[in-house]
């Protein structure tokens, strides 16, 4: 179950809740404007080639929906791009689309809203990837 889910250790509490604003919203001051941050708590922006994940019309988490045209336009809304198809032209300029086949945990509600810094200090989360070395998973040209 670790594998595919976030587990609630140490469990949220009411002052944890109350007490992290201020860094929260240091957090959406770099996020939000920089990223499009959707402030889901659990971010994978350093597996997602730096663009949320959470922008997708459908939320997905580990990849496109089944519904991304020919042209990467998204199934929901024709007229923009498939954020997934976003991710893996960017992935493929930073030369980090190895870290597209990682997968990557269900999202937990418990932590929407929440602040990813401090979830990643207090373990709930994975860190962050920052450096790839010889990223050779695709080799297309």
């Amino acid at each position: 179950m670790r594998d595919i889910a976030t587990v609630n250790k140490p469990p949220l509490g009411a002052n944890e809740r109350r007490l992290p604003r201020l860094v929260r919203f240091f957090e959406d001051i770099v996020k939000v404007p920089l990223f499009r941050c959707q402030r889901c708590g659990e971010c994978i922006l350093s597996s997602t080639a730096f663009i949320c994940s959470q922008n997708c019309p459908k939320r997905m988490r580990n990849g496109p929906c089944g519904g991304t045209r020919d042209d990467g336009s998204c199934e929901v809304y024709p007229d923009r791009a498939c954020v997934w198809y976003k991710i893996y032209v960017r992935s493929r300029l930073l030369n980090r689309v190895s870290l597209l086949y990682r997968f990557n945990r269900i999202h937990n509600w418990n932590l929407e809203g929440t602040s990813s810094w401090l979830n990643v200090l207090r373990k709930r989360i994975e860190s962050p990837i920052w450096f790839v070395r010889d990223d050779q998973r695709d080799m297309r040209p």
